[in-house]
Parts: C-alpha cells; sequence; structure tokens
C-alpha cells in the first residue's frame, strides 16, 4: 500500500512540474525591448533655425540612474507625423520598476546647452545668461515590466513646459537714455533655480538674488525692461515680487520701481507693464548675479 501511494505522489510531482513548464520558467536576465515615443505636439513652435531641439532620456531604477541617452530630434521627420507620437529610441530594459525620465532644449551643439543637465533630477540654468530662448520640455513615465510582459512594449512620454515666462515692460523718456541702459533687478524671496523631472518640483532656489539686464529694447510704444524664464512646479501658480533699477551708462540711476508683484503659471507667459519713477542721474548703478544658494523643497 505504500509503495502504491509513493508512486502516486510521484505522479503527481509529475504532473505539477510538467504544469510549471508549460506556463514556462522565467529567466531573471531576460531583457524587454521598450519602444519609447514622445508626444511633443508644441515641440517645433520654436522659430530659431539655428537650434535644434535636443533630447536626453535616463532611466530609473531603485532610484538609480542605470542608463542615459542623449540625441537630436530630426524637426524635418517629426513634423510629418500626424498625431505627433514620435518615435524617440529603442530601451532594452529587464523586468521590475523604473521610471523614464526626459528633457528637451535646444542647442547648436551637443555641448552647447544653456541647462544643466547631467543629473535630470536637478535640471539648473546657466546664470549667466539671460533672455527668453530657453524653451524646454520634461516628461515622466513609471515603467512596470513582468516576468510575464510581452518581449516588445510600446510606451508613450508625455512632454510638457516646467517653466514660466515673464516680460516687463515699462514707459521712459527719450531725452533720459542711452545706448548702455541697465536693468538690475532684485528679486524678493526665492528664486528657482533647480528642477527635477522626477518629482516636477523645483528642488533648489536662490535667496533674494540681484539679476542684469543690458540692452533695453523698445517695442512700438514700449521699452522692454527684462524678460526672462523660471522654473515652476508642474500645474503651480506662483507670485513673484521684485524691485527694478533702470541706469545708463554714466551709472547714474535713471528710473526706479521699488516694488512690482505678478503671479507666473506653468507652461504660460505674461506681460507685465511698470511704472517707474524717475530719479534722474544721483546715485550710481553696480553689481552682477548675486544670492546664496539655498536647498528648498516646497
Amino acid at each position: 500500500m505504500k509503495i502504491r501511494n509513493m508512486c502516486g505522489y510521484i505522479f503527481i510531482l509529475l504532473l505539477v512540474s510538467c504544469h510549471q513548464k508549460d506556463e514556462g520558467i522565467y529567466d531573471p536576465d531576460q531583457s524587454y525591448k521598450v519602444v519609447v515615443n514622445g508626444i511633443i505636439d508644441s515641440l517645433f513652435e520654436n522659430d530659431n533655425t539655428d537650434v535644434l531641439p535636443h533630447c536626453i532620456v535616463s532611466v530609473i531604477r531603485n532610484n538609480v540612474e542605470v542608463q542615459q541617452h542623449s540625441f537630436f530630434i530630426e524637426t524635418t521627420a517629426a513634423r510629418s507625423i500626424k498625431d505627433m507620437k514620435y518615435p524617440l529610441l529603442e530601451l532594452n530594459l529587464p523586468s521590475g520598476e523604473h521610471y523614464l525620465l526626459a528633457w528637451i532644449d535646444y542647442r547648436i551643439t551637443e555641448d552647447s546647452p544653456y541647462y544643466i543637465t547631467e543629473n535630470l533630477r536637478s535640471v539648473r540654468m546657466k546664470s549667466e545668461v539671460a533672455g527668453m530662448d530657453k524653451k524646454a520640455y520634461a516628461a515622466v513615465l513609471p515603467l512596470t515590466i513582468f516576468p510575464d510582459s510581452p518581449i516588445e512594449q510600446i510606451c508613450n512620454l508625455d512632454f510638457y513646459s516646467p517653466l514660466s515666462s515673464y516680460t516687463l515692460t515699462t514707459d521712459l523718456k527719450e531725452e533720459s537714455l542711452d545706448e548702455r541702459m541697465t536693468a538690475i533687478l532684485t528679486y524678493k524671496g526665492y528664486l528657482p533655480i533647480a528642477y527635477d523631472v522626477l518629482s516636477g518640483r523645483c528642488v533648489a532656489s536662490l535667496a533674494n538674488p540681484t539679476m542684469r539686464y543690458d540692452g533695453i529694447q523698445k517695442e512700438r510704444d514700449k521699452y522692454i525692461v527684462a524678460s526672462d524664464c523660471l522654473f515652476m512646479n508642474k500645474g503651480k501658480t506662483s507670485s513673484l515680487d521684485m524691485g527694478i533699477t533702470i541706469g545708463n551708462s554714466k551709472g547714474g540711476i535713471v528710473y526706479h520701481a521699488p516694488s512690482i508683484s505678478f503671479s507666473l503659471e506653468a507652461a504660460r507667459h505674461i506681460t507685465k507693464h511698470v511704472e517707474m519713477a524717475d530719479l534722474g542721474e544721483s546715485n550710481i548703478i553696480d553689481g552682477e548675479i548675486t544670492g546664496e544658494i539655498d536647498i528648498i523643497i516646497n
């Protein structure tokens, strides 16, 4: 009887083993092909033909970057795609949980970015550059690959703008102007200078910085005091407070606005007209970008 029971037990084990073999024994080193598309419908609105969109894709696993890829996007080919799901690249990934982080900015060459992008958890601006030609786009996608997932998968990175931009205008008297008018903006509070693509948040700020803008330009009947882009938390609004001083090439302070404030919103541009007091040339203007770097987690 014992021999008969033992044979029956062995037969059941063989059935279970065969069933498991039918379902497959998963190889932990199995690599899965992931085709990554980018949804970038507003990417090609840039009018500057001297620069091209440059993309960086980072793969995060267990909070560590395990891959990074960078390349230029061919705009001529991308414009012909109707749904704007542009094929960015193909990845080979193991099973498990991953995050795909992506960043797009505009460059003339690989080594000429405005943004510092070695680490997409802390993208930074080069503070010595000012102006409006700073368009950039970010995307993040959590991606889980199961052991029984198809060998080839397709995923889409939905890009958005992590920036808000502003232009400040004012009225100036023609007789008080010269070719080297300079505006100095003194920000009150914290000015974000680093952006984490994974969390969609600003992660570092300058405390009470002062920034200098040379070459005030006239546009129609107004003068552009300054234009700039700032990092913004995804989907959030923020207020900006500052004082403005305008001086001429002799070092004299000509106009001053001690306090102005306005709201900024991610992916939007605002134009603010500033009323400035005429101070003559009684003071001296000087200084470059200043401010202490503070790490601020909002």
